[in-house]
């Protein structure tokens, strides 16, 4: 930092000293270069990740193990504040129905107004490949992918005595998004999330997720500090639905608040980030929350707990890559 020191120290001097001299001798100054224009058009990002568990808003999803990403991003900028944009990311995880991966995909636009930001869009959770399905007798016992065969007419779900899902046969779901911030300073950036899924996890029921963000970078050291606040609120499934057959009320999912902070560092195109999660949640409601089978294990009588939920520390490592910037090839 010393000799960094030194060297702006001479080269503001000789700048001045050579400014002093061209108007002694009546040489006008050159105006300024006006800074170049915003890139306009297509663009691309893309990256990869591994971390050491693929917690999702309070929930790991990975059964507390090690997980994976990656994505693609094309974007198109038609003026300087307006960005169109379609992503799409695949994740490493472990659910009931045992896909064998989670894939979003997000369409979207982000507009920018100097300091403000916000970000439109929706989100579509796929999870091609599910395997099996969780159901209970409402009494006893769970069983997964249970044949019907020879079971009397009728003798299922939601009928007492029958069968009835805990599971859905694809919990594929959508969300629509709204993502607004803004740079208080060139170092502290606010922000908020809110998520509303018409169909949860294809339960029949209603999301609704909120939540406010922070992030304070340090100069240009690469460092910085950031976490989340947010809140969850499930609404109850229905009765008469295929998941809540057997009462006449509806039963209440659980609403809880989670949250995480951590620090990452960011060198050249690789992130490390260190961050501890953590939620309301206790092992019934992390259950409801979450249908891990771990509550719901074949031939035994139903726990409904689980333990994905609690707190936890996870840590990541990505790299992520711009075209414009990165690599120089953009699609035409």
């Amino acid at each position: 930092m010393r000799f960094k020191s030194l060297a702006v120290a001479a080269a503001t001097v000789a700048a001045l000293s050579g400014t002093a001299f061209a108007a002694d001798l009546g040489v006008a100054k050159a105006p300024a270069a006006p800074p170049p224009p915003p890139a306009l058009g297509f663009d691309y990002a893309f990256g990869i990740g591994v971390m050491s568990d693929y917690v999702f808003r309070g929930v790991s999803q990975s059964d507390g193990k090690p997980s994976a990403t990656g994505y693609a991003e094309l974007q198109y900028k038609i003026n300087p504040n307006i960005q169109f944009y379609a992503r799409g990311q695949m994740w490493k995880i472990n659910q009931p129905t045992n896909p064998f991966a989670e894939v979003d995909l997000i369409p979207g636009v982000r507009f920018t107004y100097g300091d403000f930001a916000v970000d439109f869009g929706a989100q579509y959770y796929l999870y091609p490949g599910n395997k099996d399905r969780y159901w209970t007798d409402s009494a006893t016992f769970t069983f997964q992918n249970p044949s019907f065969a020879t079971l009397p007419a009728g003798a299922r779900c939601p009928f007492v005595g029958g069968f009835c899902a805990t599971t859905p046969k694809d919990p594929s779901y959508w969300e629509l998004f709204v993502k607004p911030s803004y740079n208080i300073t060139p170092e502290l950036n606010v922000g908020a999330t809110v998520y509303y899924a018409p169909n949860w996890l294809n339960y029949k029921t209603k999301a609704l997720y909120t939540s406010l963000t922070a992030k304070y970078t340090f100069g240009e050291t690469g460092f910085a500090v950031s976490g989340e606040w947010g809140y969850m609120n499930l609404h109850s499934l229905k009765a008469g639905t295929d998941f809540n057959p057997f009462f006449a009320t509806p039963v209440k999912l659980p609403k809880y608040t989670t949250w995480n902070v951590g620090a990452s560092y960011t060198w050249n195109q690789f992130t490390l980030d260190l961050r501890y999660h953590g939620s309301t949640l206790n092992k019934n409601g992390c259950y409801m929350a979450s249908a891990d089978p771990s509550g719901n294990s074949p031939g035994a009588i139903p726990s409904l707990r689980s333990n994905w939920c609690g707190h936890r520390f996870a840590a990541s490592l990505n790299i992520d890559l711009v075209g414009s910037k990165d690599v120089g090839f953009l699609p035409k």
